[in-house]
């Protein structure tokens, strides 16, 4: 058979002819081959079945999600910028924790595994082993075998700059760490601003440290938190719990009959699903809460902008029916050949005569999607913690302006206690009347002082002190109270002051 000429219309209706006849041949075989298997089994055409995947541990992050199963295999879910939610393969782990923009992992062996950001270098220590980990913010920490804590990473704050001493637990929030001691006592360190790494006084079973605020549970299981407290936050319920986690906002707790309670931040952040079913985990996210049923199913409620509320479905696969040869040759029905349509070669159609897109071009262009979703993503994430950062700094910032106003109310409340003093010290002088014999005229009133000037009280002011330059911007706070540092015991006793006229 001879083709026109590829460049002619009748060219190209040929073409589509061909392929019409050659889809309509496909359709008619899979239409056989599917009434064939049928007419031997009635079994459906898929071959697996959904099942939930089950957890032994769970943790929630910043926007994505990490399970352990019971083979200790990592399954993580959510927001994978930077590879956060992306576990190492054919890796085991005893324990697992989910910090902001990384995820840690810990080996039987006490080796520590961790993925996802390293600008900070969240990643361990070479050669070091650990009894638990824990992954905050921008840094990590984990305890030694002797209770000894280590920690890696962002510092801005002393974050992970822990003090001497063993420890029986530890936790890594955003920009400061907590931990117990054996006796119950809580140690927090870092950013301290609204006093989240001042926790009050008291042993504690369990703590857990967040973005702006820390928890803790008491011995009898009564919850306690410190740091900023929301408005709906103010008020913890009462009664023992078991677990409790600290997220962004809002804090969870597990009661003892395996009910989960939260409170503060958006409602559906406090709102575990009513389904009848206990929980033995919870895991308090950002903005989101996740717990483990006594199934192992995980289940989730919150925000969900990175999907880090659902996870992965497990498929088992299922039996199928092979058709046999004989089930397709016992037809009556003669099976098509080809030879009508495959007399001569078919050319071959090119991306530049046709300007029809193959395959590898469409998957090109999605592969350049998908990389400018990572990096419009990457950018987002680098636009999220300047926000951090900056909201940090407001902080720093608030607690200046505080202190000024602290200072500038003392030094207020010190000069009207000098011009109260100056005024009892100097009274002001008031006329008498004389008295003069009865039958004596008053020709006139005299005063009994001579100057008829009252002197004007005013505000003393400072003579020149002689200050040492350390001291300069000391004066308010240790005049008032008396404290003074070495550089400035030349300037211990106030300067002098000198009425005024």
């Amino acid at each position: 058979m001879r083709f026109p000429p590829f460049n002619s219309k009748p060219a190209l209706h040929f073409l589509a002819a061909l392929a019409t006849a050659a889809l309509l041949f496909t359709l008619l075989a899979n239409a056989d081959d599917a009434s064939a298997q049928q007419a031997v089994d009635n079994t459906p055409t898929s071959t697996s079945a959904p099942r939930t995947m089950a957890f032994r541990v769970i943790s929630a992050g910043d926007s994505h999600t990490c399970g352990l199963r019971a083979d200790d295999t990592a399954v993580c879910w959510g927001n994978n910028g930077q590879g956060r939610a992306s576990p190492p393969a054919n890796e085991t782990f005893a324990s697992i924790s989910t910090g902001g923009w990384h995820t840690c992992g810990l080996r039987a062996n006490g080796a520590t595994v961790c993925w996802g950001h390293n600008g900070y270098g969240q990643s361990p220590p070479a050669n070091e082993t650990f009894a638990s980990i824990s992954a905050g913010g921008w840094h990590t920490c984990g305890l030694r075998a002797n209770g000894e804590a280590a920690c890696w990473g962002r510092n801005t704050y002393g974050q992970s700059t822990p003090p001497s001493g063993a420890f029986s637990s530890i936790s890594a929030g955003s920009n400061h760490t907590c931990g117990l001691r054996a006796n119950g006592e809580a140690v927090c360190w870092g950013n301290n601003f609204d006093g989240r790494s001042t926790p009050p006084s008291g042993a504690f079973s369990s703590i857990s440290a967040s973005i702006w605020h820390t928890c803790g549970l008491r011995a009898d299981g009564a919850a306690v938190c410190w740091g900023f407290n929301y408005p709906s936050e103010s008020a913890l319920p009462s009664g023992a719990f078991t677990a409790i986690s600290a997220g962004a906002d809002h804090t969870c707790g597990l009661r003892a009959s395996g009910e989960a309670v939260c409170w503060g931040g958006a409602s559906a952040q406090r709102t575990p699903p009513d389904t009848g079913e206990d929980f033995t985990a919870i895991s308090a996210g950002s903005y989101y809460t996740c717990g483990l049923r006594a199934n192992g199913a995980a289940v989730c409620w919150g925000d969900n902008t990175y999907d880090q509320l659902t996870p992965p479905a497990e498929y088992t696969p299922t039996p199928t029916h092979t058709p046999t040869s004989t089930s397709v040759s016992d037809t009556s029905e003669p099976t098509p050949t080809s030879t009508s349509v495959t007399d001569a070669p078919a050319p071959t159609l090119t991306p530049t005569a046709t300007g029809v897109s193959t395959p590898e071009g469409a998957n090109d262009r999605m592969s350049r999607l998908e990389r400018k979703v990572d990096a419009q993503q990457a950018q987002l994430e680098t636009q999220k913690g300047l926000i951090e950062a900056q909201k940090e700094q407001l902080g720093t910032l608030r607690q200046l302006i505080e202190s000024m106003q602290a200072l500038i109310n003392a030094l207020t409340n010190r000069l009207d206690a000098l011009a109260g003093s100056s005024s009892t010290a100097t009274p002001t002088a008031t006329p008498t009347h004389t008295p003069t014999p009865t039958n004596t005229p008053v020709t006139a009133l005299e005063a009994t002082p001579t100057s008829t000037t009252i002197p004007t009280l005013t505000p003393t002011r400072v003579s020149g002190s002689t200050l040492a330059p350390g001291c300069i911007g000391k004066i308010g706070l240790g005049w008032l109270t008396g404290t003074w540092n070495a550089d400035c015991q030349s300037a211990k006793t106030p300067p002098t002051a000198k009425a005024g006229t």
